[in-house]
C-alpha cells in the first residue's frame, strides 16, 4: 500500500507548514513572527481597525500584523508550549549537533493512505538512523588495543567503551517529550551498532547483510544493555522500583514515567497497557537473577551476544547463521576460558552459573518474541494510527 506525503498547512496563515512551533502546526515565516513578538512585546494596530483582517495565503510581508498575532493565539501557539533547549534536554546524552537540530528537523509528517483517505501520521526515522548506518556500512581495521583479543574480550572492550561515560549518580525525571525520546534511540543506535562492529564475524558479512542484522538486533541489544546498566549503577533499587537508564545521565521509573507522545496519539495509555506485562517480565527473567548472580561485564557480553546472534540466525538463516554459531562458538570457549582464569571461591561452581545464564538467554528470546507477536499485530491493524519511515527498525 503506497502512502503519500501530505504538506501539512500552516493554521495561521495557511501556506505550507514547517512543523509544531509553540505547540501549534504552522509555518517557520508565522512561528519567527510570534517570537518576536513575544520578545519585542510590540503593539500593533490593525491596518483596517475592523480587528479581523484576512490572514491566508497571502505574502507574509502584507499581512496585518495584529490580526496575524490574533490569529496566533487563536490558533492555540502559547510560550509555554515551546520545546527549549534546557539543561536537562543536554543531559540525555546526544551530542551537540544532535542537540542543536532536536527540533530543527522534520520528524513526523501528516500522511494520507490513498485507499481510505485516513490521515495519520508518519515518524520519520531517516535523522536517527543515518549515522548507525555509516558505521555498519564503515569497515575499518580495529584498534590495535583490540588486535590480540580473543572474540569474547573484544566484545567486553566495546562494551566498556560504550558505558564509559556513565554518570554513577543519574538524574531520575518523569517525563519526556516523544521528540527528546526519539533522539535517545538514536544514541542507543549508534552505540549497538559500534559495538555490533567489533565482532569479526559481524564485519565480514556483506554490507547488506549487517544492516539487515541491526535492524532486527538493535531493540532487542537496547533492552538487555540498559537493563543490565541500570541493575549495576541502581543495584536491589533498580529491581524494587523498576528503574531504567535512559542515558548516560537521566533515568526514569517505569511506573512513574510518562513519555509525552500527544504529538503522536491520542491515547498514550494503549501502549503502556500493551507493553506492561513484558516490561515487568524483564526486570523478572533479566534484572533479578543479574542481582543474584552479580554478573560481570564478560558474563553480560556473552548474554548479549547469544541474544542477537539466535535471534538474528532465527530470522535470517544463511550466512548470517553460518557466522552466528561460528562466533557463539568461539565466545563459549573463550568464556570457559574466563572461568577458569577466575579463582573459584570468587566465582562458586561455573557449570551452574553457565546453566543460570543460558536461562536468562532463553527467557529473554520468549520475550522478545511475545513483544514481537504484539508489534506485528499493531502494524497489522494500526492500532496507534502512526506509522514509521522504514518499520523493520521497530517491528521487534
Amino acid at each position: 500500500m503506497t502512502i503519500e506525503y501530505q504538506n501539512p498547512k500552516c493554521l495561521v496563515c495557511g501556506n505550507n507548514g514547517n512543523g509544531l512551533h509553540y505547540g501549534v502546526q504552522t509555518c517557520r515565516a508565522c512561528a519567527m513572527f510570534y517570537r518576536r513578538s513575544l520578545t519585542q512585546k510590540t503593539e500593533y494596530q490593525c491596518k483596517k481597525l475592523s480587528k479581523f483582517c484576512d490572514i491566508h495565503v497571502a505574502e507574509h510581508r502584507l499581512m496585518c500584523k495584529s490580526c496575524r498575532l490574533k490569529k496566533c493565539q487563536e490558533a492555540g501557539m502559547s510560550s509555554e508550549k515551546k520545546f527549549p533547549q534546557s539543561e536537562k534536554s543536554e543531559k540525555l546524552g546526544s551530542d551537540p549537533q544532535v542537540a542543536r537540530n532536536r527540533y530543527g528537523d522534520r520528524v513526523i509528517y501528516d500522511v494520507i493512505d490513498p485507499d481510505t483517505g485516513v490521515i495519520s501520521r508518519l515518524i520519520d526515522v531517516a535523522p536517527i538512523i543515518k549515522r548507525s548506518r555509516l558505521i555498519i556500512e564503515d569497515y575499518r581495521p580495529l584498534p590495535d588495543t583490540v588486535s590480540h583479543l580473543n572474540p569474547l574480550e573484544k566484545s567486553t572492550f566495546a562494551l566498556q567503551k560504550l558505558r564509559s561515560g556513565q554518570n554513577p549518580a543519574p538524574e531520575i525525571i518523569y517525563s519526556l517529550p516523544f521528540r527528546d525520546y526519539f533522539y535517545l534511540w538514536e544514541q542507543n543506535m549508534r552505540w549497538c551498532a559500534e559495538w555490533l562492529m567489533y565482532m569479526d564475524e559481524f564485519r565480514e558479512l556483506p554490507k547488506h547483510e549487517r544492516l539487515e542484522i541491526f535492524k532486527l538486533v538493535w531493540a532487542l541489544w537496547r533492552r538487555v544493555e540498559r537493563k543490565t546498566i541500570s541493575a549495576k549503577i541502581f543495584g536491589k533499587r533498580c529491581l524494587d522500583e523498576k528503574i531504567l537508564l535512559l542515558s548516560n545521565d537521566v533515568a526514569g521509573i517505569v511506573g512513574n514515567f510518562q513519555m509525552d507522545v500527544s504529538e503522536i496519539l491520542s491515547d498514550h495509555k494503549g501502549i503502556t497497557s500493551m507493553f506492561g506485562d513484558e516490561i515487568n517480565q524483564y526486570y523478572q527473567d533479566l534484572v533479578k537473577p543479574f542481582l543474584k548472580l552479580n554478573l560481570t561485564d564478560t558474563e553480560v557480553t556473552f548474554i548479549l551476544c547469544q541474544l542477537v546472534w539466535n535471534y538474528a540466525s532465527r530470522r535470517l538463516q544463511g550466512q548470517t547463521e553460518a557466522a552466528g554459531e561460528k562466533f557463539l562458538e568461539k565466545i563459549s570457549n573463550n568464556l570457559n576460558d574466563y572461568y577458569r582464569s577466575i579463582d573459584r571461591e570468587i566465582i562458586g561452581n561455573y557449570a551452574g552459573r553457565l546453566a543460570n545464564i543460558m536461562k536468562i538467554v532463553n527467557n529473554v528470546l520468549t520475550l522478545q518474541l511475545k513483544q514481537e507477536k504484539l508489534m506485528d499485530m499493531v502494524f497489522l491493524f494500526d492500532m496507534f494510527n502512526f506509522k514509521f519511515s522504514d518499520p523493520a527498525f521497530f517491528s521487534v
